[in-house]
């Protein structure tokens, strides 16, 4: 399993807001593409989805661009793999018998890959923007940002 370039960039885009959240109310989609080394054409590609959750916001004006709509602390690395990639699921069907395949109510793997996909969800549910911000220093922030 791999994650898209969307899904990466998101993370890493999230990251930069809200570092810059401290010091500016929003910042210019240039200055994004720029800092993470995106055309701006694919910054607004991630940007849309990310507006739709509404994790990210735009403000309009001189001073406009894009700021965090959400506290760090609430924003997961779940809720942004599954914006991109769908809900984490390693089978089809992930237990649900109503698909009408006796195969999978029966296989003995079932269980295998659900508890994987349960595992990797609680996981990611555990790492919050806020914890990602906090583990940056000095020596990393120009990196991110």
């Amino acid at each position: 399993m791999r994650l898209s370039t969307k899904s990466r960039y998101s993370l890493r885009i999230l990251v930069q807001l809200a570092l810059e959240m401290k010091t500016t109310s929003a910042v210019k989609g240039r200055v994004i593409a720029k800092k993470q080394d995106l055309s701006e054409a694919y910054l607004e590609q991630i940007m849309i989805p990310l507006k739709s959750a509404e994790l990210v916001r735009t403000i309009r004006g001189c001073n406009g661009g894009y700021s965090l709509n959400k506290n760090p602390e609430d924003v997961t690395i779940l809720h942004i793999i599954e914006l991109f990639e769908g809900k984490i699921e390693f089978a089809e069907g992930n237990g649900d018998t109503s698909t009408g395949s006796s195969l999978l109510e029966q296989c003995p793997t079932t269980d295998v890959w659900n508890h994987l996909s349960k595992t990797l969800r609680d996981e990611a549910s555990k790492i919050t923007l806020a914890s990602i911000v906090d583990k940056i220093d000095g020596q990393f922030q120009e990196y991110v940002i």
